[in-house]
């Protein structure tokens, strides 16, 4: 297993599964975007993977793995704020509001744990953006966390650990995760795979009809209820590559991220078509969006005005 920019991380998990030494609740903390959902979900497949030995897990291949992936494990469930709600409240809401692929409460919790795993060795619970705990669902967490069963491990996510109810955050171990440097990522072939995907989109979406475009922001904002990790990676892609725009129109080619040949064409080929200016405003636009998709604005609108005001490319 290789957590980018988090070699730490990655010992630490090694080393804990080889010594079958874990505590039984951790703080996955870090800035936004650094992967803490994702090495939350590598822990919990790495304690549940089916590979004979501990030096082996996760393999990414067995049942084990490939369900914890798609989120679909019964006895590996995710907890985080529903999009409409302004916190993880103890009580789901009344009236009960769409299905989801997580819960938005944590009242199950507590009797839950108390019942064998189904499927795997360990029941894991992954309380994403912890610091978004209401008062009254700390509590109720409260009285698990502190000895919940030998198969029961908690892991919690946020950004700092000082924005965590001190109750809680005392009783986890902190592990603290740090964004890569740029070159480090463009090294990793998975993380330059994902973002030549996003930029090929983006290049599409700028030819596109109204309509295409309508589409694309529609599936965003439905991945945002679900995987608001991936809408975020993508909209920083598309960041990069409108700021690496720029550096090609101040004839700064050579310090471009994008290093792939075709990547570079695209980037060529627009940059002709655009105005600086335009590519300094979409590049600040996506930051913009960004930060309102955090700040609980609307994800359908935020995302349908972004696409709509894309410069167009013949």
């Amino acid at each position: 297993m290789s957590l980018t920019g988090n070699p730490h991380a990655s010992a630490w998990l090694r080393a804990a599964l080889a010594n079958d030494r874990l505590a039984h609740a951790y703080l996955l903390t870090g800035p936004r975007g650094v992967g803490r959902r994702r090495f939350a979900l590598e822990i919990a497949s790495a304690l549940n993977c089916l590979a004979d030995r501990p030096e082996e897990r996760p393999d990414h291949t067995c049942q084990q793995c490939r369900m914890i992936e798609r989120t679909v494990h019964p006895d590996v469930r995710i907890v985080r704020r529903a999009p409409e709600r302004r916190a993880i409240h103890m009580r789901p809401p009344n009236p009960p509001g769409p299905q989801r692929e997580f819960a938005d409460n944590v009242e199950f919790i507590q009797a839950d744990a108390q019942l064998r795993p189904v499927l795997g060795r360990r029941k894991v619970y992954i309380i994403l953006n912890a610091e978004e705990l209401a008062q009254d669902a700390a509590d109720r967490l409260l009285k698990t966390i502190e000895e919940p069963p030998r198969f029961v491990i908690f892991l919690l996510t946020a950004v700092e650990r000082g924005a965590v109810f001190p109750t809680i955050a005392s009783r986890c171990q902190e592990i603290r995760l740090r964004p890569a440097p740029r070159a480090e990522q463009i090294r990793d072939p998975a993380v330059l795979e994902r973002e030549l995907g996003h930029t090929r989109q983006l290049v599409a979406v700028l030819s596109g009809t109204r309509l295409e475009r309508l589409l694309v922001a529609r599936g965003l904002s439905e991945r945002w209820t679900n995987q608001p990790e991936t809408v975020r990676e993508t909209l920083r892609a598309w960041m990069n590559w409108w700021r690496d725009m720029l550096l090609v129109q101040l004839g700064l080619g050579e310090r471009v991220s994008h290093l792939d040949p075709t990547a570079r064409s695209s980037l060529a080929a627009v940059a002709g078509q655009v105005s600086r200016v335009s590519a300094r405003d979409t590049a600040a636009r996506l930051q913009q969006t960004l930060a309102d998709l955090d700040a609980n604005v609307n994800p359908r609108l935020a995302l349908d005005l972004l696409l709509l005001k894309l410069p167009a490319i013949g």
